[in-house]
């Protein structure tokens, strides 16, 4: 066969010898770009895992609480019905009826209610805002300024009051990327 072809021998040699290396070798082209790509991935993980994690806003990603029920008690004065005469008479009989609905609380009962004024609620005490990530004793005075004294009134913050409040103080994006409302959430539930 060689015969035939005289150049047969050494093209098979080239072919063997191509098979036996493996691809990557065979193109330092792809060798570079997977060394790149693995550069690039690893650069990429860490720098994510050295990155700062704001864990109270990634607790308050939970499911919303549910509406506690309320109770609604009804109580009605009724006569009680005309007694034989030989069976002591009974005046009035109460009835209580109890049932729980998911509306607020009323309560009914016969006869006028005495007129109460309820006392002025005391003044909460204000809470130390710089427990919170990003409040710092500068940024809490200004916060004090507008009014804001509490976790509370953090944690009913809109979107539209936060970008108020962002705009006002120059935070720049400052309260959304902390989690302004969400630390305010934990942190009111926790007293």
């Amino acid at each position: 066969m060689s015969q035939e072809f005289p150049g047969a021998v050494a093209v098979g040699r080239q072919a063997e010898t191509a098979l036996r290396v493996p691809v990557g070798v065979a193109s330092p082209l792809w060798a570079l770009f997977g060394a790149a790509a693995s550069a690039g991935v690893a650069y990429w993980w860490m720098t994510r895992w050295t990155r700062a994690a704001n864990v109270g806003a990634l607790a308050s990603l939970s499911l919303p609480k549910a509406a506690p029920a309320a109770t609604r008690i009804e109580i009605i004065a009724e006569p009680a019905p005309a007694a034989p005469p030989e069976a002591p008479a009974a005046e009035v009989e109460t009835v209580a009826a109890v049932e729980t609905v998911a509306e607020p609380e009323t309560i009914a009962v016969a006869g006028p209610a005495p007129a109460v004024e309820p006392a002025p609620p005391a003044p909460l005490p204000a809470d130390d805002l710089t427990v919170m990530t990003g409040i710092g004793p500068k940024l809490a005075a200004a916060l004090a300024e507008r009014g804001v004294t509490r976790f509370a009134q953090i944690a009913a913050w809109t979107e539209e009051d936060l970008a108020e409040v962002d705009a006002a103080l120059s935070l720049k994006g400052r309260a959304a990327r902390e989690a302004w409302v969400a630390q305010a959430r934990r942190l009111a539930g926790a007293r």
